[in-house]
């Protein structure tokens, strides 16, 4: 948990000897006669906290700064410093307790700013989880950011204050009634006001509704420019009906023929696809037939040129017995195939053979020739067929062409007059909202202040209530069973009446109750909080309505000494913060070893003086 603890307070001079207060981590009593100092370390504690002043007293003279020690959250010590001027302060870390401080540290301002991060609020409010909030301080939702200063109140309780007969939250200003109420939520529920959106002030609701008018009057000034009928919006709507009627009818005769059309396109589409499939086709086997032509003169030509071998041969006696035409020999003298390369009679059957081979060829490339060419003539008339279904696509899609474009043109003006109509429709109805629109503004109610205790749980207050009234029982308080804290008047009620209708003990024993118990509940549910309570003389002026009358519940007769025993014991072993009490009266029990005891005797011999050493007083010089 996010607690601040106090480790000292301490005044010290360049000429002087510290004045120290050191505060324990969990009870610090500081006790004695008045006059010794006792709420002058209150005041200074505030004083150190941002308040603006501190009182001077002849004490004080010779010392010129305060220093407090603070333990972070994260158990890192840090020193405050400040003139006892007031000013700003010093920001050290560690724990310094002598004259002069160290050179460094970082600047902080006293005064609270949500703009700047270089403040003490900012500072130490960051540290406890509550830089940042923000809190309402009106019934119109408006709100400022938490200042320390506003926090204070809640857990550091002057003698003046913890007597006084306003509710422990507040101050008694009516104007920061609704922020201190916003404040007590805040600690008691952890939420704080930054989702609230302000509502206007009567000069701005009157602001508002004139610019307001303003633009309904500029706006409808423009509309009924771009207005282009006078007809009602009643006649407007049934022009709109019959025109709605004649487009739906051309959309159909459209649709029809479109659809038609849609058809053709597709033939179309088919069509010259098969066309230019047919044509590819046929000029293929277009050029197949010049080849196979190529070829079958060359057939022809080889035929012919065998046949001239053929005639030479004979003519020349190369295919007859007798002498070789190229050796000479004789017909008894010739080796055939075996002396003699060539054999005439061989060579003639070979002329024979290629002759009846080439004509066996040139027959199949001729059969083949007249089927490529039957072939041909088949695709060339489906080319024409399909070129004769193209030609009819064509003729129906243009056709159809000559059908939709008056309808088309027909629809055209329909739907432009229909748009038109449309949005003078539209207008009307835009021209009859911002009309009623500003009827409704100059007829809208005032909004409705936020009550100050708005978003206060009632659970929350009911639960803190009986803290305070167990509190109480635990020191023996007579009231205590009939003590709780009033939702609706925001104060502490005791035997049917509010605390400020009982006298200034009373009224002190109750608010160191209510400050005591609200801390714990924050403990208790990981509520931010300082952690720490500081409380000057809740005891000293209380007593006991019938002194030495009515025993309690375990027979012990209530007096004042008994309800302060009791209320150190509590805060002893059921306080889990740290709290410091200023107190003129001794306890009339022993103290817990843990406890730290700080007496003030007033007595220059004995013990401490106070919280400034004793210094003889200097004598006035009789001459002056």
């Amino acid at each position: 948990m996010e607690r601040l603890s106090l480790l000292h307070l301490t005044f010290v001079g360049p000429s002087v000897e510290p004045a120290i207060v050191e505060f324990g981590p969990k009870l610090t009593l500081v006790r004695g006669p008045s006059d010794t100092g006792k709420s002058y370390i209150a005041d200074t504690i505030d004083f150190m906290l941002g308040g603006s002043t501190l009182e001077d007293t002849p004490e004080r003279d010779g010392y010129e700064l305060v220093l407090l020690g603070i333990r972070m959250p994260d158990g890192e010590p840090v020193t405050l410093a400040r003139s006892t001027q007031g000013g700003p302060f010093r920001l050290f870390r560690g724990d310094h307790r002598s004259y002069p401080p160290p050179a460094d540290g970082t600047s902080l301002s006293a005064t609270h700013s949500a703009k700047s991060l270089k403040n003490l609020s900012h500072f130490l409010l960051d540290k406890i989880r509550l830089g940042g909030k923000l809190i309402r301080k009106d019934g119109g939702g408006n709100t400022h950011s938490l200042s320390l200063r506003t926090l204070a109140p809640l857990f550091l309780v002057g003698e003046t204050k913890i007597q006084a007969k306003t509710p422990p939250i507040m101050t008694g200003q009516h104007t920061t009634r609704t922020a201190e109420i916003s404040i007590f939520r805040l600690i008691l529920q952890g939420q704080d006001d930054s989702a609230i959106e302000p509502i206007e002030s009567e000069t701005d609701r009157r602001k508002s509704k004139a610019a307001k008018d303003d633009v309904i009057d500029t706006l409808l000034a423009e509309l009924h420019e771009q207005l282009q009928t006078e007809e009602t919006l009643d006649q407007v709507d049934k022009r709109l009906e019959r025109l709605q009627t004649a487009i739906t009818e051309s959309t159909g005769s459209i649709e029809q023929a479109a659809a038609a059309r849609q058809q053709w396109g597709r033939n179309l589409s088919n069509g010259e696809r098969l066309v230019a499939a047919a044509r590819r086709s046929v000029a293929e086997l277009d050029t197949l037939d010049a080849r196979f032509a190529l070829l079958h003169d060359k057939y022809t030509t080889d035929l012919n040129r065998l046949e001239a071998v053929a005639e030479a041969g004979t003519l020349l006696g190369y295919f007859t017995p007798g002498r070789c035409v190229f050796c000479g020999a004789e017909p008894e003298h010739q080796h055939l195939n075996e002396d003699c390369a060539d054999d005439t009679t061989a060579f003639a059957e070979s002329v024979r053979e290629e002759q009846r081979k080439t004509t066996a060829l040139r027959e199949d490339l001729l059969n083949a020739i007249a089927g490529l060419r039957v072939e041909r003539d088949e695709k060339t008339q489906r080319l024409e067929s399909y070129a004769s279904q193209v030609s009819l696509a064509q003729r129906e899609i243009a056709r159809l062409d000559g059908v939709l474009s008056p309808h088309q043109l027909e629809l055209r003006e329909l739907l432009t007059t229909s748009s038109q109509l449309q949005r003078d429709a539209e207008t009307i109805r835009r021209i009859q909202r911002l009309e009623a629109l500003r009827t409704e503004i100059g007829t809208e109610p005032k909004p409705e202040p936020m009550a100050p205790t708005a978003g206060l749980q009632r659970s929350a207050v009911t639960d803190l209530s009986q803290m305070i009234a167990a509190r109480l029982r635990n020191w023996g308080y007579p009231e205590a069973d009939h003590t709780s804290y009033s939702f609706d008047a925001q104060d502490i009620v005791s035997g049917n009446q509010l605390r400020s209708a009982h006298g200034k003990g009373v009224r002190a024993v109750l608010h160191a109750a209510f400050t005591i118990s609200l801390a714990q509940y924050c403990f208790d549910n990981d509520l931010p909080h300082p952690g720490f309570v500081v409380l000057d003389s809740p005891l000293v002026v209380y007593r006991p309505p019938t002194p030495n009358a009515e025993p309690d519940d375990s027979g012990q007769i209530l007096d004042t000494a008994s309800l302060a025993g009791r209320f150190f014991a509590d805060v002893q072993a059921n306080f889990s913060g740290q709290i410091i009490v200023l107190e003129n009266e001794d306890p009339p029990d022993a103290l817990d070893p843990a406890t730290r005891d700080i007496i003030f005797t007033k007595n220059a011999k004995h013990g401490r003086y106070g919280l400034f050493p004793h210094r003889q007083p200097v004598e006035p010089d009789p001459e002056t």
